[in-house]
């Protein structure tokens, strides 16, 4: 009986160490082909395992021992609430429009606040950042601030192609530049988007010498569904006014994740404009 017992336990004993054994040989092939998944991405120069920043891990523990005291439910996601995009759009725009009827001035009244009374002519194009809320959307403005001479057109002409808005401006003192938005419209007509949003502005509406038929302008900028909107960059009138509408309708035309076939609007090229005296010359030669 001794005998027996003492086999039986010989055999658990040998049991037992071919286990071990076993559990061994299969820890060290698990390591080892961890360490060489380990090599293969270091050499492919992606860290094993992948971590966030330290600064970062320690922001996003300290949120997490926030939300076990407070229990709030904004507190147990904080990855998501971290990790949320700063801006929801980014979007392009374009200023346009003949020399000196304050392009610049009506940018940087806009981006900086401040108005300089001799500004220096934009040479080819220049570019302003600003960052607004419209309905609830943080939206990512790049401006572009073009030359009105023509021969820079072949540069400005280029930055078209992406923006989803676009700024009009002539000189509500000098008819001339009115006059001249049927050519930039063709212009924007060939190079720009089908869905670009267009806003004519009148600049310099301070002046007391206004020789531009406000109400002209605005009938014609509604019949073509343009915004309309006069202005002072010097007396930062209606500059807000025009981006945050123009965005707000940009917004409006972006298509949403259920909509299946969203509604692109087609532009057809407006009427060439005309002059108040000219018209007057004809009627009274007839």
């Amino acid at each position: 009986m001794a005998e027996i017992t003492a086999q039986i336990g010989q055999n658990l004993h040998d049991v037992n160490q071919n286990d071990t054994r076993q559990q061994t040989k299969r820890q060290k092939h698990l390591s080892r082909k961890q360490k060489d998944e380990t090599e293969q991405l270091q050499n492919t120069g992606v860290s094993y395992p992948p971590r966030l920043p330290r600064h970062i891990e320690i922001q996003v523990r300290n949120r997490q021992s926030q939300a076990k005291t407070s229990g709030s439910v904004a507190d147990r996601c904080p990855r998501q609430n971290f990790f949320s995009p700063s801006v929801d759009y980014k979007m392009q725009m374009v200023i346009i429009g003949d020399r000196h009827v304050g392009k610049t001035c009506f940018l940087e009244r806009y981006t900086d606040h401040r108005f300089q009374q001799e500004s220096k002519s934009t040479v080819g194009i220049d570019f302003r950042m600003k960052t607004v809320t419209v309905a609830g959307q943080r939206v990512r403005l790049q401006i572009w601030d073009t030359a009105g001479q023509e021969r820079f057109n072949s540069i400005t002409t280029a930055y078209y192609r992406n923006a989803r808005g676009i700024i009009l401006i002539y000189d509500v003192t000098n008819p001339e530049t009115y006059l001249n938005i049927s050519k930039w419209l063709d212009l924007v007509h060939e190079y720009a988007r089908n869905d670009a949003e267009v806003a004519i502005v009148g600049n310099k509406a301070d002046l007391p010498d206004v020789q531009v038929n406000p109400l002209k302008a605005r009938n014609f900028a509604e019949k073509w569904g343009y915004l309309f909107y006069e202005t002072s960059a010097k007396e930062s009138l209606n500059v807000e006014t025009v981006f945050v509408n123009l965005v707000y309708k940009i917004l409006k035309q972006i298509p949403q994740p259920h909509e299946r076939n969203p509604r692109v609007r087609r532009r057809e090229n407006p009427v060439t404009l005309e002059d108040d005296t000219e018209q007057n010359q004809r009627s009274k030669c007839c």
